[in-house]
């Protein structure tokens, strides 16, 4: 997406609605292109909006949000990127057992630190 106006567009469309389109099958595609595809600024605002819901944990474990979660951790980075691992770290010991969240941190997204955590 390399057209400035078409990505702004995207962004004031999806704004408010990434965690909804988090959470279901095909949507879930379109989040995660915007988050490999969009520039820092976009990526946050996707990023904030998925860490601001009450219900975080669920999106972890969601069949289809997880990925967006996954896609979030390889995209960002810097403040974005400790503030997701600061939001999965604390239930690192229940969230391993899901069949879901065991992807995020099989695959080595988390820092070692956060593997070893509660």
């Amino acid at each position: 997406m390399k057209n400035p106006l078409a990505v702004a567009n995207l962004v004031a469309q999806f704004e408010g609605k990434y965690v909804q389109l988090s959470t279901q099958k095909f949507s879930s595609n379109v989040v995660e292109k915007c988050l490999k595809t969009f520039g820092e600024d976009d990526q946050a605002t996707i990023i904030v909006e998925l860490l601001s819901v009450s219900h975080f944990e669920q999106l972890l474990q969601d069949p289809y949000a997880n990925y967006v979660i996954q896609s979030a951790l390889e995209n960002s980075k810097g403040h974005l990127r400790a503030a997701l691992e600061e939001a999965i770290c604390p239930h690192a010991g229940a969230l391993r057992t899901s069949p879901f969240c065991k992807r995020i941190f099989s695959r080595a997204l988390l820092k070692k630190c956060c593997r070893i955590g509660s």
